[in-house]
């Protein structure tokens, strides 16, 4: 994996929330900086530029090189180890980094991608993609971007697993093998119904039968009168 560079700044006024406020308002995001047996930093980054990190590879788990200009020692690599965003607008709230050591394993979190087209769907199923993320344990540079499982032998009532995914020897999968990731689910059979008028007309037609005959033996007695 490419490692990002990431400029910071020093927060000045890190207490309470009208100043994490204020800063969004400025265009920056409050962000934490915290282990490598190291006291936790308030910092700041760009908003456009963060929202650029998390859209693009590595998203919402992206591996960085931060880079603050007025304070080189907070120079270093560093996973996104949470990002809170606004629980209505989805707005960017505030993000955690954790320092990392290139040269040690770590553990994260690398999303899914199912390529091709299922048979199974050309016959008419449905294809649910039941797990989007599995956790690797990896140096950091060796973190794949994305694990790709091609789906397209997938028939319906079938379905691919965790112990199916492809990684180089260098990347462990600790997600439990047997969770499935994908399924073809057979199409729902709706079964029709008589439309309701046709039903009422029925009861209407069985009722009135009776009556009409009664009538007719009405008529026929006045007639022999």
């Amino acid at each position: 994996m490419e490692l990002h560079k990431l400029t910071i700044d020093v927060r000045e006024d890190a207490n309470g929330k009208g100043a994490a406020r204020q800063l969004r308002r400025s265009g920056q995001i409050p962000v934490v900086l915290y282990g490598g047996n190291k006291e936790p930093v308030s910092v700041q980054v760009e908003e456009k530029e963060f929202i650029h990190l998390i859209h693009g590879r590595g998203g919402e788990h992206a591996i960085v090189q931060l880079e603050c200009g007025a304070d080189p020692g907070l120079n270093s690599p560093a996973i996104l180890k949470e990002v809170q965003h606004h629980p209505i607008r989805g707005d960017v709230l505030h993000a955690d980094f954790m320092r990392i050591r290139l040269d040690e394993r770590l553990q994260t979190l690398v999303p899914i991608v199912l390529t091709g087209q299922a048979k199974g769907v050309v016959e008419g199923g449905v294809l649910d993609h039941q797990l989007r993320e599995v956790e690797v344990e990896c140096l950091a540079l060796d973190v794949p971007e994305q694990i790709e499982l091609a789906v397209d032998d997938v028939g319906i009532g079938e379905g691919l697993h965790v112990s199916d995914l492809q990684v180089s020897d260098n990347v462990t999968i600790l997600t439990e093998s047997d969770r499935s990731v994908m399924a073809i689910l057979a199409p729902r059979v709706v079964e029709e119904e008589a439309p309701e008028g046709e039903e009422v007309e029925g009861v209407v037609e069985g009722e009135e039968a009776p009556a009409a005959e009664g009538a007719d033996e009405g008529d026929s007695s006045k007639d022999a009168e």
